[in-house]
Parts: structure tokens; C-alpha cells; sequence
């Protein structure tokens, strides 16, 4: 087994741990004991948080990734490239504090009228925004160092730990509603400081070492590689997040009703999420080594992988949508025809594979410019008239067209300019084996329970599903971690006798 395929295992594991904890505190804690309007403020706080992060960054974790290589040498504490980083991105942070400052006064406005809870713990997004900042830097740092298991387990399993313990204080009347924001805030601080810890653990704290860059690439290079991979990824950040902001501005109840769904909606895209940002690493490697013949395998890999993988959790989501909802209060009700908008959109984005990180850490980052301005413009456009006119399903469906155009776009330039494309036989014969899932779904009887409904329908569609993606082996990876998964239990077995 590749070293893809194990990390990818270990920081999935990690990510549905987190998961879990997160399905809890969201599908049943945050919903049941605040107000709609509380939950929607905690969601539109995060999301402007990080949009702000991702400006303070000016496109350093993808830098980081991309030259990495070039000065990973421990002994001589990577040329003070890590240092460089942190640096630029402590800048960027200053710079746009100061603008978010200026605008402060239009920025609450906007909310007052309609979101008045915004305008009142507006500045509250300032800390949160800096330990985001912070830990994001630290976390792509050890994405560079091919150590990606445990500060997924820290993003995804302790964050949401301490946000259990903030809420429960809630719950058991030790704090009121700011001070829970204020704990809510601390979460983010204390999953800062575990990062920097770990990259203490590892002994590669070099945040602030003297700078040697010029050794092995020039500064302009770096600043200017990292300037274009802000722009060519800001439209993914922008596009994730503007629904929320401007759902918000609408109403705060909205919010929390679209942040339910999209909770749901996105948990499809976990594997995903943990493969791509592996595979990022190998394929700055491989543009290093000019390997395109890996590029295009890792392109195919992640795309027909996460296919499978996201599509067969969409399946399972879909299935026991009811009984999830029904466990929500009753406004939350409406968040059904929201999570299949968005798990379309989602399963799409899992299909075209890593042609953003394909993109990012190549010489061709300056191609983002044009058609990021463009998705930026169809974004906040489509959000804003479709919010208006439908509310949380307008946000879906601008979410969705954003996701479209986006992966269009970028797949479109990868196969005109290296003939680079993520799909091939296989990927038919995925998108039959889920059409044929789906369908049969629909022809299954229902009973009167809706969890004894879900339950029974996972399980034959979980058969159907299973045996013929392993028989017909349209997946040689899965095949091979299926293989590999029985031979390990079959070992167990045989010693224990």
C-alpha cells in the first residue's frame, strides 16, 4: 500500500471521527439549545472568519507545498523557507485587519437591520480569524512534511471535542450566550496551539529562523508564485463561503437551516478532502521531476476514488435523510431538498479529482486570474438574486453553478494545455453503478419506521453497491485495500489460534 492510500486511510479515519462528534454537536446539541438565529450567527462568523484567513495567507500554503521540496533539509531548518511563510502571512493578516477596521462600519450595517446579531459580535471574527491564519500555515507545513494524520485528527477530532465542552457549558447554564461565544472563540485558539505543537512534537518549529532562501529559489519567485496561487484559489475559498455571508444578511435563521444541510451535504467530500491534500505533496514532486505520465495517474486515481467513495456516501445520506431530519427541530425540516442540491454539486467537485491542486502547484498558476475574477463575479451575482428569490435553496443552487463552472473551467485548461483529464472507462462504469443504486432505492417498499426504513434500505444497497464494484474491480485501489483489509484480519485470526 502507497504512501496515498495509507495516509489517505489514517487522516479518513480521523476526518469521520470528527465527523461524528460534528454530526452530534450539529444535528443535535447546536440546533437544540440555541436559537436558530444564535446557530446562524456562530456559521456566518466562521465564514467571513475565513475568508478573512485566506486573504491574510496571500496564497502561502500553496507555496508552501510547491517549494517545499526545494529546501527541505532539517539540519539547515529548510533555509528559513518555513520562517518566510509565517512572515508573509503575519503581513497579510495586519494588512487586512486594517481593512476589515475600515470597513467596519458599512460591513454592520449591512446585518443591522435584518441580522442585528452580526453587527453586535462583529469584531469577534478578528481572533478567530488569526488563529485560523495561524493554524492553517501549520497545518499545510505538515502536509509538506508528508505528516498529514495527526493535525487532521487535531482540525477534525479535538476541535470539534472542545466545541462539545463550549456548548455544554451553554447547556448547563455555567455561561450565557457571550460567554459561550467566547469559548466558542477559545476552540480555535487551543486548535492553534495543538498544531504548533505538533510541529514542536516533530521538532521543526523554524517560524522563526534567519532566512537563506536565495540558495535555492528567489524570493521574487516565492512572493510572486505565492500572489498567483491567491488568486487562482481564491475563488474556491470565496465561493464556499459567500452563500453564508449572504445568506446572513438576509436572515440569521436562514443560515443555520442552509449550514444543517451543507453540514450534511459536504460529508460526502471527506475522503476527498484527505486524499487531495496528500496527493497535492506527490504532485509538486512530480512537477519537480517533470513526471507527467504520475500526474495523469494521480489525476484518474483521486477522481474515479473519490467518485465511488462520495457517491456511495451520498447514497447512504440520501437514504436516511428523513430519519435525520426528524431528530431537528421542525424547522429545520426544509434542509431535504438543500442536501441533495448541495451533494450534487459536492459529488461533482469529487469527480474531477485534483485538477486544482494539479493547477496550483504548477507554473500555470497565473491562468487562475481571468476565470477566478469571472467565478467570483457568477458567485456573489447568482448568490445575492437566488438567496433573494428562494431563500436556502437559492444558496444551494449558486453553490452548485459555482462548483460547475469552476471544475469545468479547470479541466477544460488541464486537457488543452498537457492533455491532462480525469476520467476513463472506469469512471462509466461508477456512474452506472450508482445510477443503478439510486434506481433501485426508489422501487424498495417502504415500512412505517422511518429509522427501520433507513436501516433495511442501506443494507441491500450497501450489497448491491459493494459486490459488483469488487467483482468487475473498477477500482484497482479498492480492490487493493480490500485485499489487503482481509488478509490483515485473516493474519489476526490465524495468530490468536
Amino acid at each position: 500500500m502507497g504512501i496515498l492510500q495509507r495516509q489517505s486511510i489514517k487522516s479518513s479515519i480521523a476526518t469521520y471521527i470528527g465527523v461524528a462528534i460534528g454530526t452530534f454537536n450539529f444535528m443535535y446539541l447546536f440546533p437544540k439549545f440555541l436559537l436558530p438565529e444564535q446557530l446562524g450567527l456562530t456559521r456566518v462568523m466562521i465564514a467571513v472568519a475565513v475568508i478573512f484567513s485566506q486573504i491574510s495567507l496571500i496564497g502561502t500554503p500553496a507555496a508552501m507545498i510547491r517549494f517545499f521540496p526545494y529546501f527541505n533539509n532539517k539540519q539547515q531548518q529548510h533555509h528559513g523557507f518555513v520562517a518566510l511563510m509565517f512572515r508573509i502571512a503575519l503581513v497579510g493578516f495586519i494588512l487586512v485587519s486594517v481593512l476589515f477596521l475600515i470597513l467596519k462600519n458599512e460591513i454592520q450595517e449591512l446585518y443591522l437591520s435584518k441580522s442585528p446579531l452580526f453587527s453586535q459580535y462583529y469584531l469577534f471574527v478578528f481572533p478567530i480569524a488569526l488563529f485560523l491564519t495561524i493554524a492553517e500555515l501549520a497545518f499545510n507545513y505538515c502536509r509538506a512534511l508528508l505528516k498529514f494524520p495527526i493535525p487532521t485528527f487535531i482540525r477534525e477530532v479535538m476541535l470539534r471535542i472542545f466545541q462539545s465542552v463550549a456548548i455544554i457549558f451553554f447547556i448547563l447554564h455555567l455561561v450565557n450566550f457571550k460567554g459561550f461565544i467566547f469559548l466558542f472563540i477559545g476552540t480555535y485558539f487551543l486548535h492553534m496551539l495543538l498544531m504548533i505543537g505538533y510541529v514542536f512534537f516533530l521538532k521543526q518549529f523554524f517560524f522563526f529562523t534567519k532566512i537563506r532562501i536565495e540558495e535555492k529559489v528567489s524570493f521574487r519567485q516565492i512572493l510572486r508564485f505565492s500572489l498567483f496561487s491567491f488568486a487562482a484559489s481564491s475563488a474556491a475559498i470565496y465561493t464556499a463561503n459567500i452563500d453564508t455571508v449572504l445568506l446572513g444578511m438576509f436572515a440569521l435563521d436562514s443560515v443555520a437551516v442552509y449550514s444543517i444541510a451543507f453540514f450534511i451535504g459536504t460529508i460526502i467530500q471527506i475522503p476527498g478532502r484527505s486524499m487531495n491534500v496528500i496527493a497535492a505533496s506527490m504532485v509538486a514532486e512530480a512537477w519537480k521531476n517533470d513526471d507527467r505520465k504520475k500526474i495523469q495517474e494521480l489525476y484518474t486515481q483521486t477522481s474515479l476514488n473519490q467518485l465511488l467513495i462520495g457517491g456511495f456516501i451520498f447514497l447512504l445520506v440520501w437514504v436516511n435523510v428523513d430519519g435525520l431530519l426528524s431528530i431537528l427541530p421542525p424547522v429545520y425540516a426544509q434542509a431535504k431538498w438543500v442536501i441533495f442540491i448541495v451533494g450534487i454539486g459536492k459529488l461533482f467537485d469529487m469527480a474531477t479529482g485534483i485538477n486544482a491542486e494539479i493547477i496550483f502547484v504548477s507554473k500555470h498558476v497565473k491562468v487562475g486570474l481571468v476565470t477566478n475574477l469571472f467565478l467570483i463575479i457568477i458567485a456573489t451575482v447568482s448568490n445575492y438574486f437566488l438567496i433573494r428569490a428562494y431563500d436556502v435553496y437559492g444558496a444551494a443552487a449558486a453553490t452548485v453553478l459555482s462548483l460547475f463552472l469552476y471544475n469545468i473551467i479547470r479541466m477544460v485548461f488541464l486537457f488543452y494545455e498537457y492533455r491532462l483529464q480525469p476520467f476513463n472507462a472506469n469512471t462509466l462504469k461508477a456512474i452506472a453503478l450508482l445510477l443503478v443504486c439510486f434506481g433501485v432505492y426508489y422501487f424498495l417498499p417502504s415500512t412505517k419506521s422511518i429509522w427501520l426504513d433507513g436501516i433495511y434500505r442501506s443494507i441491500i444497497l450497501s450489497v448491491i453497491f459493494v459486490f459488483p464494484l469488487l467483482i468487475f474491480n473498477i477500482s484497482p485501489e479498492i480492490n487493493s485495500a480490500y485485499k489487503t483489509g482481509r488478509l490483515f484480519i485473516f493474519k489476526d485470526r490465524n495468530n490468536t489460534r
